[in-house]
């Protein structure tokens, strides 16, 4: 009875560790496809592992990494707000976290993606690519909120300019006594080709000026890391 029991215990331990190298084996197809920029493929792997094991955290997490790559921020996100809810070590919640402000700032979720890198932060506070890539994300919070208070003024100025259309018009002969005036007016001297030219080459070296400014800045506001990898 007891060798029967034992022969048992061996047979359940073998049919679990078989199912344990296939995943494991399974995750690692995935990141060398992963590597590769294979994503679509990856993300198949990494599936095939979780049909073995569905509570498997790094197949999950390298799951995620893979759909983020292939822009679908959505799901990388789900999945990454499940992991940010286990009990995990602080260095592990830190990446999850960083991945998931990733994922909302490219679904243009951009407050959450703000909170999620201040609660990795928390955890890790002294890791400056979380830090850059949350001044980048209140940095596009701020421009967006301006772009918001541009077109609400620009809504509120075409209001005004519609009201204006439709006070009554002047007089036809105020209107005539305007043109009249306007005619008698001097008219300014015309510009002479060379200076034109001056002006123009004044423009061409300002708007060089901005285009190098704009790239200066462009490249501080590029996150610094795309996603953390396990």
């Amino acid at each position: 009875m007891i060798k029967q029991i034992i022969t048992i215990i061996i047979v359940i331990a073998c049919y679990y560790n078989s199912f344990s190298q296939q995943e494991n084996q399974d995750i690692r197809k995935g990141n060398r496809e992963y590597k590769d920029e294979n994503f679509s493929d990856a993300e198949l792997n990494y599936r095939e592992a979780l049909e073995s094991n569905p509570q498997n955290i790094k197949a999950l997490y390298n799951l995620a990494n893979s759909l983020y790559k292939q822009g679908r921020y959505d799901e990388a996100a789900n999945i990454l707000e499940g992991l940010a809810g286990m009990d995990l070590s602080d260095s592990q919640k830190a990446d999850i976290l960083h991945n998931l402000g990733n994922s909302n700032i490219g679904n243009q979720k951009i407050q959450e993606g703000i909170e999620a890198y201040k609660n990795s932060l928390r955890l890790r506070p002294e890791d400056m690519d979380t830090r850059h890539n949350l001044a980048y994300a209140m940095r596009l919070l701020q421009e967006q909120e301006q772009q918001q208070q541009n077109q609400d003024q620009q809504q509120d100025q075409d209001e005004n300019e519609n009201e204006d259309d439709q006070q009554p018009q002047p007089q036809d002969q105020e209107q005539e006594q305007n043109d009249q005036q306007q005619e008698s007016q001097p008219k300014p001297d015309q510009i002479s080709p060379q200076d034109a030219e001056r002006i123009l080459d004044a423009m061409n070296q300002q708007e060089q000026k901005i285009q190098e400014k704009i790239e200066r800045e462009e490249k501080v506001r590029q996150p610094a890391r795309p996603e953390r990898e396990w």
